[in-house]
């Protein structure tokens, strides 16, 4: 776990990532965290998913994708998180429509991993996975041509970044 804070990660894209949308330390004040805190403030989120949706909103901005996958019954905390971070950003919540964004926002087994697998073998597509399935990430590693897989025991960030080579780092996500 001694990535999760930038150590022994080599590629400078992930650590890029590590440090600027996993833990970018205390000294960064996003935007979007008002909206979050709004959100939080009203309905009494819990901590871990409060953490959870400033990470997507600072993913999101990392990224920039122009449309993003998120599913209906997901908390609407990260739907807020999303539009903060992009409101030009097309949000696709049918989960037919999925295939057709640059990200895929999902958890459990939502979408099935055959589909996640064509997905992830596209370039510049990414997958924000929490609650992931056993095995699953490992099997969309595999899928993954060349990018980038942060990955804890439940949850994964994948990123298929052309002429990147293929890394995963575990970390606390």
């Amino acid at each position: 776990m001694r990535h999760t804070y930038g150590f022994g990660v080599h590629s400078p894209f992930a650590y890029r990532m590590v440090k600027d949308v996993v833990r970018p330390g205390r000294e960064y004040s996003w935007y979007g965290y008002d909206d979050i805190d709004a959100v939080v403030n009203s309905r009494k989120a819990s901590v871990k998913i409060e953490r959870h949706a400033k990470m997507f909103h600072r993913l999101i901005a990392f990224l920039h994708p122009r449309s993003l996958f998120l599913p209906l019954g997901i908390d609407p905390l990260f739907h807020t998180a999303a539009t903060a971070s992009d409101s030009r950003m097309r949000i696709e919540r049918k989960p037919k429509n999925a295939a057709g964004c640059e990200m895929i926002a999902t958890h459990d087994s939502f979408i099935p991993l055959d589909r996640l697998k064509e997905h992830i073998r596209q370039p510049g597509h990414s997958i924000v996975f929490m609650n992931v399935p056993s095995g699953w990430a490992d099997a969309l590693f595999s899928a993954l041509p060349e990018g980038l897989m942060l990955h804890s025991p439940h949850n994964a960030i994948i990123i298929h970044r052309q002429e990147m080579m293929k890394v995963a780092y575990t970390l606390l996500l």
